[in-house]
C-alpha cells in the first residue's frame, strides 16, 4: 500500500469517528447503537495505521485476496448491523403496541367516568 493511500485512509477513517462523535453530541446517535460504528472506525484506522494486519488475517483465515477480507469483513458489519435494528425495531413495536393498548384502557374509563358524572347531573 502507498504511503499517499494510506494517509487517505487514515483521514477518512478519522473523519468517519469524528462524524460519530459528532452524532453523538448533538444527539442524533444513540450511546447503545454507537458502540457498534465507534469498533468500526477503530479498526479502520487499524487497518489504514498497519495493513500489515490484513495480510495478517488474510493468512489465518486462508483468503487469497486481501480485498476478499475486506469485503467478508464489511458483509459480517452489515449483517450484524441489521441484527442490533432488528431487534431495536422489534423492541419499540412491542412498546408501542402495550402503550396503544394502555391508551384504550385509559381512553375507556375516561369515558366511563364522564358518562357516571352526566347521569349525576341529569
Amino acid at each position: 500500500m502507498t504511503p499517499e493511500l494510506q494517509l487517505i485512509l487514515l483521514a477518512g477513517a478519522v473523519i468517519y469517528l469524528l462524524l460519530i462523535f459528532r452524532l453523538l453530541k448533538i444527539g442524533k446517535l444513540s450511546i447503545k447503537f454507537s458502540l457498534l460504528w465507534l469498533a468500526s472506525g477503530a479498526v479502520l484506522v487499524l487497518f489504514a495505521v498497519c495493513p500489515y494486519v490484513v495480510y495478517v488475517l488474510r493468512d489465518i483465515l486462508e483468503i487469497q485476496m486481501p480485498s476478499n477480507l475486506v469485503f467478508l469483513l464489511l458483509f459480517c458489519f452489515v449483517l450484524l448491523v441489521l441484527l442490533i435494528l432488528s431487534v431495536a425495531v422489534s423492541d419499540y413495536a412491542d412498546r408501542l403496541k402495550r402503550l396503544t393498548q394502555e391508551n384504550a384502557m385509559l381512553e375507556k374509563r375516561v369515558r366511563e367516568l364522564e358518562h357516571r358524572l352526566d347521569g349525576r347531573d341529569c
